[in-house]
Order: structure tokens, then sequence, then C-alpha cells
């Protein structure tokens, strides 16, 4: 009975060659996602020096006329869509990737890996901070509410998330990759990881809306809407990589019982055992 259960739970070649095609798709995207964002930091400051958008030096308010006559010199909200355009389609998404290509696809070891993973969430999540470092000071110059908007009260929520992802990040790297507390919390800590950086980047799509509304463009059709609708198109494109290759096994069937078998020998081969001298000795006494 036993041998016919650990026939049924082996794969089938279809099945292995399944999953070595997949690991061979996932090793390319590990490449594009990364070339995408690289093109997209590039974008975000181009986009930037375009005309309407006055490179974060000021932004439109309008006067008593309710007219755009001229542009107030306030803090420019340009600083809070840059720092969010870094911190998750970039940052974030590269802490996502980690544990499935440095450990993984690279070979690199499991504490190395993990002190990637944390660095790359904290350095997103300063990003983050001053993203929000930069709106309250766009808020407090306009006088305009906090919470006007969807995208302000979800914003809210996903800091949240964001900030317990990263705090649990930092205690896991505190607590090293042998403790049982953190190995056992690890598939709780994935699952809120891809909660977190899910209701961000859904975030993104929903402030990259309003910015529209903020742009001194003529029509829908200036090259100002267009690239920022490009940067929310190639937003999405780095998001469904990342959580292809985030979610992806990327490695061969793992043969669990020969591992446990493993293990038991090894804990066996430890305790001591007595020497036939040892033995004869108790017989004979």
């Amino acid at each position: 009975t036993s041998a016919n259960l650990s026939r049924k739970r082996r794969p089938s070649n279809l099945t292995d060659t399944m999953v070595k095609i997949h690991n061979k798709v996932s090793r390319y995207l590990a490449v594009i996602v990364r070339l995408i964002m690289a093109w997209h930091t590039g974008m975000i400051f181009y986009w930037f020096t375009m005309d309407h958008i006055h490179w974060f030096n000021y932004s439109g308010k309008p006067d008593q006329n309710q007219e755009y006559q001229h542009f107030h010199p306030v803090i420019s909200i340009n600083y809070h869509y840059m720092f969010m355009l870094l911190a998750y389609p970039v940052g974030m998404s590269e802490a996502m990737m980690v544990p499935r290509t440095y450990h993984v696809m690279y070979g690199v070891s499991e504490n190395a890996t993990r002190n990637a993973q944390t660095g790359w969430q904290v350095w997103g999540f300063l990003l983050l901070i001053a993203g929000i470092i930069f709106i309250h000071e766009q808020k407090e110059a306009n006088e305009d509410a906090y919470l006007y908007s969807p995208h302000g009260w979800d914003g809210v929520f996903t800091v949240g998330l964001s900030s317990v992802w990263v705090l649990w990040g930092i205690m896991l790297w505190t607590l090293g990759t042998t403790n049982r507390f953190a190995r056992r919390s690890l598939p709780w800590f994935n699952m809120w990881s891809l909660m977190s950086y899910t209701v961000a980047m859904h975030q993104l799509g929903m402030g990259i809306n309003q910015q529209h509304l903020y742009m001194a463009c003529d029509n829908n059709y200036c090259k100002e809407n267009m690239f920022l609708d490009i940067i929310g198109i190639q937003s999405q494109v780095i998001y469904i990589l990342v959580i292809f290759i985030a979610c992806s096994e990327d490695r061969e069937f793992v043969d669990h019982e020969k591992i446990r078998a493993e293990k038991l020998a090894v804990k066996e081969a430890k305790k001591p055992h007595p020497s036939s001298s040892e033995i004869e000795t108790l017989i004979s006494a």
C-alpha cells in the first residue's frame, strides 16, 4: 500500500516536463522584468521634464477665479508620484522576486538572500515614507482635504499593510533563517506580502488616474497624458510578471520522504553507540 501511495505522489513525465519549461520561462522573465523596471525608472524622470509637469518646482493651484492663469510656487505633487512610482514597481517588486531568483535561480545562500530581501524592502519603504511626507506638504500648501477621494482612503489602508509587511520582514531577518518561529511564519509572511503588494499596485493605478486631473493639459492626447498612461501600463506589466515569478516554485520536485529519512539517519549517526568491548563487558557482568 505504501508503495502504491508513493507511486501516486510521484509526478508524471508530462508534469516534470512542464515544471522544467516553467522554470526556464521564469528565468527569462526575471531578466525581462528587471529591464522593464530600469526603463520604468528612466521614463519617470523623463516624464517629469515635460512642459506641463514643471520639474518639481511648481504645482497647479487655481486662482480665486478658478482659472489657471499662472502656477503658484507650492510644494510640487510630483515628488509624491515620483517616490511612489519607484517604491513599489522597483523597490518592493525586487523584494518580491528575491527568494525565487537569488536563492533558487542563482544559488545565493539563504542568509544572503534574506539580507537582500530585507534591504530592498527597507529601501522601498523609505521611498514610500518620502512620498507620504511630500503629499502631506502638498495638501498643507494647497489647503486641500486629505481624504477627499477613494485613493486617499485606500492609501491609508495600503500604508498600514506595507508597514506590517516591512516590520515583519525585519523581524524575520533579525531572527535568522534557522529560527523555528521564523520558518513556521514564512507561509503567512508570503501571503501578507502578496496581499500588500497587490493592494499597493492597485493604488498606483488609482493615483495615476487621479494625476490626470492635476495636469494642465489642453486635451487627453497630449504627450504628458500619453506618457502617464504608458507608465501605468508598464506598472501593471511589472506586477503581472513579478507575481508570476514570486508564486512559482522554480525548482525540481522534492522527495520529502527521502529528505526526512536522511535527517533521521543523521540523527541516528550522532547518537552514542557502545563499542564491542563495552558490549562484552556488559555481557560478562
